[in-house]
């Protein structure tokens, strides 16, 4: 069963707009630290994240210790959102001077939570 969540950001402009998140794969750090591999629809603007073309497919990485993008329990779940430095692949042993983090961004579990920029309350 694919897993999706709906990210947007309180803190980038660029990725304010609600984008899908549909999970790939997850991969790992040469950490041990869990980054989801995802395809997102729409794309991102490249000249956005200084690409000459547009992109469809992120990593993103948790920004709080503690927290585990492979096994979200809290939302939103607070990302920092990367691509592979130019020229560079996507395999699992990441390493995070290979990556650039183009924003900050927090994945929820609805659309209708990411627009609103929802937060878990805890009841429930």
């Amino acid at each position: 069963m694919k897993a999706y969540y709906y990210m947007s950001s309180l803190d980038s402009s660029q990725f304010e707009q609600v984008r899908c998140c549909e999970v790939k794969e997850v991969l790992t750090f040469e950490t041990g630290k869990p980054a989801l591999l995802v395809n997102v629809e729409p794309a991102v603007l490249g000249q956005a994240v200084d690409r000459s073309a547009d992109i469809d497919e992120l990593i993103l990485t948790a920004r709080f210790e503690g927290d585990n993008v492979a096994a979200i329990t809290t939302f939103p779940c607070f990302v920092y959102v990367c691509l592979p430095k130019p020229g560079g692949t996507i395999e699992h042993g990441l390493r995070a001077d290979s990556l650039d983090i183009v924003a900050w961004a927090e994945l929820y579990r609805t659309a209708e939570d990411a627009r609103l920029k929802r937060f878990d309350t805890g009841a429930g």
